[in-house]
């Protein structure tokens, strides 16, 4: 089992879970044949993330359900009474997810993480792991324990600067760069004198793979759906692009 991590530093509103979320379910499809549980996706955000709520389906489904938060807290034995499955159908056969979230802020450890992840990967088997996160500290309890990082910024110097910082904190090998949210007709950094794409580059040291702004995509977000499998990349450019790096995920990690 790979864990990723999706980091955009200490920075929030980089469209880190919106990317976490559909690139665990485009993979999930795309290993649907390949194991039975093929991603299984910890949303880390106290008080119930937006990804879990997406996968949920309904804002009223987290109240009264076991969450990791009863586990750190000691009123669950094992953690896999915390997750839960999510599941499609599509015509070429159907996918599933499993996931599973914090009800609550909790103290969560490396020894704990240590622990949830152990268990996920000898019960449950998966290909991957993703860990979704908000914006880190540096005590954060994933420091040297995640296989590979993928960060993601957006055309904004401090995103690039501090996303670039905390990847020698957390370790592990990074992925591919991603740059989120990047407006064609606004290509320059004034600071830098520069396209941004040539900023990225020069920060993680490899050419970023661009995901433009789409409001298409904010609309979904707000009807709780999971873009890719709501918008069609004809309609989307943002689709089309995170399908392109889901793909790139799928060849790298599988």
């Amino acid at each position: 089992m790979k864990k990723i991590l999706f980091i955009s530093g200490t920075k929030g509103g980089t469209g880190k879970t919106t990317l976490a979320l559909n690139a665990s379910v485009l993979l999930a499809y795309l290993w649907r044949e390949s194991a039975h549980y093929p991603v299984v996706y910890l949303d880390l955000t106290p008080g119930v993330g937006t990804a879990a709520l997406i996968l949920l389906g309904d804002i009223m489904a987290p109240w009264g359900r076991p969450s990791l938060s009863d586990y750190i807290a000691g009123r669950l034995a094992e953690p896999l009474r915390a997750f839960y499955i999510r599941r499609w159908s599509t015509e070429r056969g159907a996918f599933q997810i499993v996931f599973s979230y914090l009800s609550q802020d909790s103290p969560l450890s490396r020894r704990l993480l240590e622990q949830i992840s152990s268990v996920v990967e000898s019960r449950l088997r998966p290909k991957v792991m993703v860990i979704d996160m908000p914006p880190l500290s540096s005590e954060t309890p994933v420091a040297g324990l995640v296989d590979f990082l993928v960060p993601v910024v957006t055309p904004d110097i401090t995103a690039i600067e501090t996303t670039r910082r905390y990847l020698d904190i957390v370790g592990g090998s990074r992925l591919r760069p991603v740059l989120n949210m990047y407006i064609p007709g606004y290509h320059v950094s004034v600071m830098h004198s520069m396209p941004w794409e040539k900023v990225v580059e020069d920060a993680f040291g490899e050419q970023p793979h661009v995901i433009p702004y789409d409001k298409l995509i904010q609309a979904a977000r707000q009807a709780l759906e999971v873009e890719v499998l709501k918008l069609r990349p004809a309609e989307s450019p943002a689709v089309k692009a995170i399908i392109d790096y889901a793909k790139y995920l799928a060849a790298r990690l599988g």
